[in-house]
Protein backbone atom coordinates (compact mmCIF):
# COMPACT_ATOMS: atom_id res chain seq x y z
CA UNK A 1 0.00 0.00 0.00
CA UNK A 2 2.72 2.49 0.98
CA UNK A 3 4.69 1.58 -2.15
CA UNK A 4 1.66 2.32 -4.30
CA UNK A 5 1.11 5.59 -2.41
CA UNK A 6 4.69 6.76 -3.02
CA UNK A 7 4.50 5.81 -6.69
CA UNK A 8 1.31 7.81 -7.07
CA UNK A 9 2.81 10.74 -5.15
CA UNK A 10 5.92 10.68 -7.35
CA UNK A 11 3.82 10.62 -10.53
CA UNK A 12 1.67 13.46 -9.20
CA UNK A 13 4.67 15.59 -8.26
CA UNK A 14 6.35 14.99 -11.61
CA UNK A 15 3.15 15.90 -13.40
CA UNK A 16 2.72 19.03 -11.27
CA UNK A 17 6.32 20.10 -11.89
CA UNK A 18 5.88 19.48 -15.61
CA UNK A 19 2.67 21.49 -15.66
CA UNK A 20 4.35 24.27 -13.69
CA UNK A 21 7.29 24.36 -16.09
CA UNK A 22 4.92 24.41 -19.06
CA UNK A 23 2.96 27.31 -17.56
CA UNK A 24 6.21 29.25 -17.01
CA UNK A 25 7.26 28.64 -20.61
CA UNK A 26 3.86 29.75 -21.88
CA UNK A 27 3.98 32.87 -19.69
CA UNK A 28 7.46 33.68 -20.96
CA UNK A 29 6.34 33.24 -24.57
CA UNK A 30 3.39 35.57 -23.99
CA UNK A 31 5.75 38.15 -22.46
CA UNK A 32 8.15 37.74 -25.37
CA UNK A 33 5.38 38.11 -27.93
CA UNK A 34 4.06 41.21 -26.13
CA UNK A 35 7.52 42.76 -26.26
CA UNK A 36 7.85 41.67 -29.86
CA UNK A 37 4.84 43.73 -30.84
CA UNK A 38 6.32 46.76 -29.05
CA UNK A 39 9.96 46.57 -30.09
CA UNK A 40 10.24 45.49 -33.70
CA UNK A 41 11.27 48.16 -36.17
CA UNK A 42 9.42 48.15 -39.50
CA UNK A 43 11.49 49.25 -42.49
CA UNK A 44 9.01 50.72 -44.96
CA UNK A 45 9.48 50.87 -48.71
CA UNK A 46 8.17 53.70 -50.87
CA UNK A 47 6.45 53.38 -54.24
CA UNK A 48 9.79 53.36 -56.06
CA UNK A 49 11.20 50.57 -53.95
CA UNK A 50 13.42 52.77 -51.78
CA UNK A 51 13.76 52.16 -48.05
CA UNK A 52 12.39 55.07 -46.04
CA UNK A 53 15.16 57.22 -44.58
CA UNK A 54 13.40 57.76 -41.25
CA UNK A 55 13.18 53.99 -40.68
CA UNK A 56 16.83 53.53 -41.58
CA UNK A 57 17.67 56.37 -39.20
CA UNK A 58 15.90 54.47 -36.42
CA UNK A 59 18.08 51.43 -37.17
CA UNK A 60 21.22 53.60 -37.28
CA UNK A 61 20.31 54.93 -33.82
CA UNK A 62 20.70 51.40 -32.45
CA UNK A 63 24.29 51.18 -33.74
CA UNK A 64 25.48 54.74 -33.08
CA UNK A 65 28.27 53.54 -30.75
CA UNK A 66 29.35 50.68 -33.01
CA UNK A 67 32.82 50.61 -34.58
CA UNK A 68 32.39 47.44 -36.64
CA UNK A 69 28.98 46.45 -38.02
CA UNK A 70 28.83 42.88 -39.34
CA UNK A 71 26.14 42.12 -41.93
CA UNK A 72 25.69 38.37 -42.23
CA UNK A 73 23.80 36.07 -44.57
CA UNK A 74 22.74 32.49 -43.90
CA UNK A 75 23.38 31.50 -47.49
CA UNK A 76 25.32 33.14 -50.31
CA UNK A 77 22.40 33.19 -52.73
CA UNK A 78 19.50 35.33 -51.45
CA UNK A 79 19.10 38.25 -53.86
CA UNK A 80 16.69 40.15 -51.62
CA UNK A 81 19.24 39.98 -48.78
CA UNK A 82 22.02 41.17 -51.11
CA UNK A 83 19.86 44.14 -52.14
CA UNK A 84 18.97 45.03 -48.55
CA UNK A 85 22.61 44.87 -47.46
CA UNK A 86 23.61 47.07 -50.40
CA UNK A 87 20.97 49.66 -49.49
CA UNK A 88 22.05 49.61 -45.84
CA UNK A 89 25.69 50.16 -46.80
CA UNK A 90 24.85 53.10 -49.06
CA UNK A 91 22.72 54.74 -46.39
CA UNK A 92 25.20 54.18 -43.54
CA UNK A 93 28.05 55.47 -45.67
CA UNK A 94 26.20 58.60 -46.74
CA UNK A 95 24.68 59.52 -43.40
CA UNK A 96 26.53 57.81 -40.55
CA UNK A 97 30.21 57.72 -41.41
CA UNK A 98 30.72 54.04 -42.22
CA UNK A 99 33.57 54.54 -44.69
CA UNK A 100 35.27 51.13 -44.86
CA UNK A 101 33.66 48.03 -46.38
CA UNK A 102 35.39 44.71 -45.65
CA UNK A 103 34.12 42.03 -48.03
CA UNK A 104 34.31 38.25 -47.78
CA UNK A 105 36.71 37.85 -50.66
CA UNK A 106 40.43 37.28 -51.06
CA UNK A 107 42.54 39.94 -49.35
CA UNK A 108 45.12 40.04 -52.15
CA UNK A 109 42.57 39.89 -55.00
CA UNK A 110 40.44 42.76 -53.74
CA UNK A 111 43.55 44.83 -53.07
CA UNK A 112 44.64 44.35 -56.69
CA UNK A 113 41.15 45.15 -57.98
CA UNK A 114 41.08 48.43 -56.09
CA UNK A 115 44.51 49.34 -57.49
CA UNK A 116 43.19 48.74 -61.01
CA UNK A 117 39.95 50.60 -60.32
CA UNK A 118 41.94 53.67 -59.32
CA UNK A 119 43.47 53.56 -62.81
CA UNK A 120 40.05 53.62 -64.47
CA UNK A 121 38.92 49.99 -64.65
CA UNK A 122 35.51 49.15 -63.18
CA UNK A 123 35.15 46.84 -60.21
CA UNK A 124 32.23 45.08 -61.89
CA UNK A 125 34.39 44.27 -64.91
CA UNK A 126 37.22 43.00 -62.70
CA UNK A 127 35.06 41.09 -60.21
CA UNK A 128 34.29 37.85 -62.11
CA UNK A 129 36.97 35.28 -61.42
CA UNK A 130 38.53 37.44 -58.71
CA UNK A 131 35.87 38.36 -56.15
CA UNK A 132 33.85 35.51 -54.59
CA UNK A 133 31.72 34.26 -57.48
CA UNK A 134 28.30 34.70 -55.83
CA UNK A 135 29.04 38.40 -55.29
CA UNK A 136 30.85 38.94 -58.58
CA UNK A 137 28.06 37.42 -60.69
CA UNK A 138 24.86 38.40 -58.85
CA UNK A 139 22.94 41.34 -60.29
CA UNK A 140 21.87 42.40 -56.80
CA UNK A 141 25.50 43.07 -55.78
CA UNK A 142 26.67 44.95 -58.89
CA UNK A 143 25.08 48.25 -57.66
CA UNK A 144 27.35 48.03 -54.62
CA UNK A 145 30.48 47.76 -56.77
CA UNK A 146 29.28 50.65 -58.95
CA UNK A 147 28.70 52.68 -55.79
CA UNK A 148 32.25 52.02 -54.56
CA UNK A 149 33.58 53.05 -57.98
CA UNK A 150 31.47 56.21 -58.14
CA UNK A 151 32.42 57.30 -54.63
CA UNK A 152 36.15 56.92 -55.24
CA UNK A 153 36.76 60.45 -56.49
CA UNK A 154 34.41 62.19 -54.09
CA UNK A 155 35.20 63.91 -50.81
CA UNK A 156 33.77 60.87 -49.02
CA UNK A 157 34.90 57.64 -50.71
CA UNK A 158 33.74 54.22 -49.57
CA UNK A 159 36.92 52.17 -49.27
CA UNK A 160 36.58 48.46 -50.06
CA UNK A 161 39.01 45.73 -48.99
CA UNK A 162 38.92 41.94 -48.79
CA UNK A 163 39.48 39.81 -45.71
CA UNK A 164 39.39 36.18 -46.78
CA UNK A 165 42.54 34.39 -45.73
CA UNK A 166 42.46 32.00 -48.65
CA UNK A 167 43.54 33.17 -52.08
CA UNK A 168 41.55 31.62 -54.91
CA UNK A 169 41.01 34.43 -57.43
CA UNK A 170 42.58 34.73 -60.83
CA UNK A 171 44.66 37.70 -59.75
CA UNK A 172 46.17 35.64 -56.94
CA UNK A 173 46.98 32.83 -59.33
CA UNK A 174 48.62 35.22 -61.76
CA UNK A 175 50.48 37.60 -59.48
CA UNK A 176 50.60 36.77 -55.79
CA UNK A 177 53.81 34.72 -55.86
CA UNK A 178 55.71 37.32 -57.87
CA UNK A 179 54.47 40.14 -55.66
CA UNK A 180 55.32 38.19 -52.51
CA UNK A 181 58.84 37.64 -53.76
CA UNK A 182 59.18 41.31 -54.78
CA UNK A 183 57.94 42.49 -51.38
CA UNK A 184 60.59 40.36 -49.71
CA UNK A 185 63.36 41.57 -52.00
CA UNK A 186 62.42 45.25 -51.76
CA UNK A 187 62.82 45.33 -48.01
CA UNK A 188 66.14 47.02 -47.21
CA UNK A 189 66.87 44.54 -44.44
CA UNK A 190 67.12 41.81 -47.07
CA UNK A 191 70.16 43.19 -48.92
CA UNK A 192 72.36 40.48 -47.45
CA UNK A 193 69.64 37.85 -47.13
CA UNK A 194 69.20 34.84 -49.33
CA UNK A 195 66.46 35.20 -51.96
CA UNK A 196 63.37 33.06 -51.57
CA UNK A 197 63.98 29.66 -53.09
CA UNK A 198 62.29 28.78 -56.36
CA UNK A 199 61.17 25.58 -54.72
CA UNK A 200 59.24 27.50 -52.05
CA UNK A 201 57.69 29.81 -54.63
CA UNK A 202 56.64 26.85 -56.76
CA UNK A 203 55.11 25.14 -53.72
CA UNK A 204 53.11 28.28 -52.88
CA UNK A 205 51.91 28.47 -56.48
CA UNK A 206 50.77 24.84 -56.29
CA UNK A 207 48.70 25.67 -53.21
CA UNK A 208 47.16 28.68 -54.97
CA UNK A 209 46.20 26.42 -57.84
CA UNK A 210 44.22 24.28 -55.43
CA UNK A 211 46.62 21.38 -54.94
CA UNK A 212 45.09 19.09 -52.31
CA UNK A 213 47.92 16.53 -52.37
CA UNK A 214 50.34 16.88 -49.50
CA UNK A 215 54.05 17.15 -50.20
CA UNK A 216 56.30 14.34 -48.99
CA UNK A 217 56.64 14.73 -45.23
CA UNK A 218 60.16 16.18 -45.22
CA UNK A 219 59.24 18.69 -47.93
CA UNK A 220 56.04 19.58 -46.12
CA UNK A 221 57.87 20.26 -42.87
CA UNK A 222 60.47 22.39 -44.68
CA UNK A 223 57.68 24.26 -46.49
CA UNK A 224 55.96 25.30 -43.25
CA UNK A 225 59.28 26.21 -41.63
CA UNK A 226 60.11 28.52 -44.54
CA UNK A 227 56.61 30.05 -44.65
CA UNK A 228 56.69 30.75 -40.93
CA UNK A 229 60.12 32.35 -41.26
CA UNK A 230 58.78 34.50 -44.09
CA UNK A 231 55.75 35.55 -42.06
CA UNK A 232 58.01 36.43 -39.11
CA UNK A 233 60.24 38.49 -41.39
CA UNK A 234 57.27 40.54 -42.63
CA UNK A 235 56.03 40.97 -39.06
CA UNK A 236 59.38 42.22 -37.78
CA UNK A 237 59.90 44.50 -40.75
CA UNK A 238 56.49 46.10 -40.21
CA UNK A 239 54.97 44.94 -43.50
CA UNK A 240 51.59 44.02 -42.08
CA UNK A 241 49.88 43.39 -45.41
CA UNK A 242 52.32 40.70 -46.49
CA UNK A 243 52.45 39.28 -42.98
CA UNK A 244 48.70 38.76 -43.17
CA UNK A 245 48.93 37.30 -46.70
CA UNK A 246 51.64 34.86 -45.61
CA UNK A 247 49.64 33.83 -42.55
CA UNK A 248 46.77 33.20 -44.93
CA UNK A 249 48.95 31.00 -47.13
CA UNK A 250 49.87 28.89 -44.11
CA UNK A 251 46.20 28.51 -43.19
CA UNK A 252 45.19 27.80 -46.80
CA UNK A 253 47.80 25.06 -47.14
CA UNK A 254 46.71 23.35 -43.93
CA UNK A 255 43.05 23.58 -44.89
CA UNK A 256 43.58 22.18 -48.39
CA UNK A 257 45.61 19.32 -46.99
CA UNK A 258 43.04 18.71 -44.22
CA UNK A 259 45.61 19.23 -41.47
CA UNK A 260 43.78 22.07 -39.71
CA UNK A 261 41.07 24.58 -40.55
CA UNK A 262 41.66 28.03 -39.08
CA UNK A 263 40.61 29.95 -42.19
CA UNK A 264 37.90 31.89 -40.36
CA UNK A 265 40.14 32.69 -37.38
CA UNK A 266 42.71 34.20 -39.77
CA UNK A 267 39.88 36.15 -41.43
CA UNK A 268 39.20 37.70 -38.04
CA UNK A 269 42.85 38.66 -37.68
CA UNK A 270 42.60 40.28 -41.12
CA UNK A 271 39.61 42.35 -39.98
CA UNK A 272 41.57 43.47 -36.93
CA UNK A 273 44.52 44.43 -39.11
CA UNK A 274 42.36 46.44 -41.51
CA UNK A 275 40.77 48.24 -38.57
CA UNK A 276 44.27 49.22 -37.40
CA UNK A 277 45.05 50.68 -40.83
CA UNK A 278 41.91 52.81 -40.65
CA UNK A 279 41.62 53.64 -36.94
CA UNK A 280 39.26 56.56 -37.46
CA UNK A 281 36.85 54.79 -39.80
CA UNK A 282 33.62 53.05 -38.93
CA UNK A 283 33.52 49.67 -40.62
CA UNK A 284 30.97 47.38 -42.27
CA UNK A 285 31.85 43.71 -42.79
CA UNK A 286 29.89 41.69 -45.38
CA UNK A 287 30.15 37.89 -45.06
CA UNK A 288 28.33 34.69 -44.19
CA UNK A 289 26.74 34.88 -40.74
CA UNK A 290 28.76 31.95 -39.42
CA UNK A 291 32.03 33.70 -40.12
CA UNK A 292 30.76 36.75 -38.24
CA UNK A 293 29.02 35.38 -35.16
CA UNK A 294 30.34 36.62 -31.81
CA UNK A 295 31.20 33.06 -30.84
CA UNK A 296 32.47 30.34 -33.14
CA UNK A 297 30.54 27.13 -33.68
CA UNK A 298 32.99 24.30 -32.85
CA UNK A 299 35.96 26.47 -33.86
CA UNK A 300 37.32 29.99 -33.41
CA UNK A 301 35.80 32.08 -36.18
CA UNK A 302 36.36 35.62 -37.46
CA UNK A 303 33.61 37.13 -35.36
CA UNK A 304 34.92 35.65 -32.12
CA UNK A 305 38.35 37.17 -32.83
CA UNK A 306 36.84 40.59 -33.55
CA UNK A 307 34.39 40.46 -30.65
CA UNK A 308 37.24 39.61 -28.27
CA UNK A 309 39.06 42.73 -29.45
CA UNK A 310 36.17 45.20 -29.73
CA UNK A 311 33.52 43.89 -27.29
CA UNK A 312 30.33 45.97 -27.57
CA UNK A 313 31.76 48.02 -30.41
CA UNK A 314 31.28 44.93 -32.58
CA UNK A 315 27.65 44.41 -33.60
CA UNK A 316 26.40 41.42 -35.59
CA UNK A 317 23.24 41.40 -37.71
CA UNK A 318 21.64 38.20 -39.00
CA UNK A 319 19.25 38.07 -41.98
CA UNK A 320 16.31 35.73 -42.41
CA UNK A 321 12.93 35.49 -44.12
CA UNK A 322 9.45 34.07 -43.91
CA UNK A 323 9.07 32.43 -47.32
CA UNK A 324 10.42 32.27 -50.84
CA UNK A 325 13.46 30.84 -52.62
CA UNK A 326 17.21 31.31 -52.66
CA UNK A 327 19.94 30.32 -55.12
CA UNK A 328 22.16 27.55 -53.82
CA UNK A 329 25.78 28.60 -54.19
CA UNK A 330 26.75 24.93 -54.33
CA UNK A 331 24.85 23.90 -57.47
CA UNK A 332 23.25 27.20 -58.68
CA UNK A 333 19.72 25.84 -58.46
CA UNK A 334 16.83 27.53 -56.66
CA UNK A 335 15.86 26.06 -53.30
CA UNK A 336 12.67 26.65 -51.33
CA UNK A 337 12.71 28.25 -47.90
CA UNK A 338 11.55 25.49 -45.56
CA UNK A 339 7.98 25.67 -44.19
CA UNK A 340 7.81 27.58 -40.92
CA UNK A 341 6.88 26.15 -37.57
CA UNK A 342 4.51 28.26 -35.48
CA UNK A 343 7.28 28.98 -32.99
CA UNK A 344 9.36 30.63 -35.72
CA UNK A 345 10.13 34.30 -35.18
CA UNK A 346 9.59 34.80 -38.91
CA UNK A 347 6.04 33.49 -38.49
CA UNK A 348 5.28 35.39 -35.29
CA UNK A 349 6.57 38.71 -36.62
CA UNK A 350 4.60 38.17 -39.82
CA UNK A 351 1.47 37.96 -37.68
CA UNK A 352 1.96 41.41 -36.14
CA UNK A 353 3.67 43.43 -38.87
CA UNK A 354 2.52 44.27 -42.38
CA UNK A 355 5.96 45.60 -43.37
CA UNK A 356 8.01 43.68 -45.93
CA UNK A 357 11.14 44.19 -43.83
CA UNK A 358 11.45 44.33 -40.04
CA UNK A 359 14.35 44.64 -37.65
CA UNK A 360 14.43 43.03 -34.23
CA UNK A 361 17.11 43.56 -31.60
CA UNK A 362 17.77 40.80 -29.07
CA UNK A 363 18.18 42.98 -26.00
CA UNK A 364 14.51 43.95 -25.91
CA UNK A 365 13.36 40.34 -25.51
CA UNK A 366 13.46 37.74 -22.68
CA UNK A 367 14.91 34.95 -24.78
CA UNK A 368 16.38 32.59 -22.21
CA UNK A 369 13.25 30.47 -21.75
CA UNK A 370 11.49 31.26 -25.00
CA UNK A 371 10.41 28.45 -27.31
CA UNK A 372 10.93 30.62 -30.41
CA UNK A 373 13.43 29.71 -33.13
CA UNK A 374 14.85 31.33 -36.28
CA UNK A 375 16.35 30.10 -39.51
CA UNK A 376 20.11 30.11 -39.00
CA UNK A 377 21.53 28.34 -42.04
CA UNK A 378 20.25 27.87 -45.62
CA UNK A 379 16.67 28.69 -44.55
CA UNK A 380 16.40 25.12 -43.29
CA UNK A 381 18.22 24.73 -39.97
CA UNK A 382 16.96 26.72 -36.99
CA UNK A 383 18.50 28.15 -33.83
CA UNK A 384 16.55 28.39 -30.54
CA UNK A 385 15.95 31.82 -29.05
CA UNK A 386 18.10 31.18 -25.98
CA UNK A 387 21.17 31.05 -28.28
CA UNK A 388 20.57 34.17 -30.39
CA UNK A 389 22.41 36.55 -28.09
CA UNK A 390 25.41 34.21 -28.04
CA UNK A 391 25.87 34.71 -31.76
CA UNK A 392 24.35 38.00 -32.91
CA UNK A 393 22.74 41.25 -31.73
CA UNK A 394 19.75 41.57 -34.01
CA UNK A 395 18.00 40.35 -37.14
CA UNK A 396 16.48 41.72 -40.31
CA UNK A 397 13.45 39.60 -41.08
CA UNK A 398 12.09 39.77 -44.64
CA UNK A 399 8.63 38.69 -45.74
CA UNK A 400 10.01 37.27 -48.96
CA UNK A 401 13.38 35.78 -49.84
CA UNK A 402 14.18 35.90 -53.56
CA UNK A 403 17.02 34.09 -55.34
CA UNK A 404 20.06 35.94 -56.55
CA UNK A 405 20.00 36.78 -60.24
CA UNK A 406 23.16 35.01 -61.29
CA UNK A 407 25.29 35.64 -64.35
CA UNK A 408 23.15 38.36 -65.92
Amino acid sequence: MWKIFFICLTVFMASACSDGKQRRVEANDRETEDLLTKNYLPISVDGEGNLLAEDLAAFAKKIEKVKILALGEQTHGAGSVFSLKTDLIKYLHQHHGFDLLILESGMYDVNEIIKKSKMGESINALAPGNIFYMYANSAEVTPLFDYVDNSANTAMPLTMVGFDSQHTGGLSLAGLVNDLNAAYQQNTSNKHSHPLSQNLLQQIQAVLEGNTSRFPIAQEQAYFIELNKLAEHFRLSGDGFWFRITQGLIAQSKRQWQLEDNRSEEMGENIKWWSEQYPDKKIIVWAHTWHLTKKGNNQVNAGQVVHSAFAEQYYVVHFTGKQGEYLSYLDLTNKLVAPLQKNAIEYKLGEVSSSKINYLENKALPLENSTMAVFANDYQQTLPAREWTTYWDGMFILKNITPATYGQ
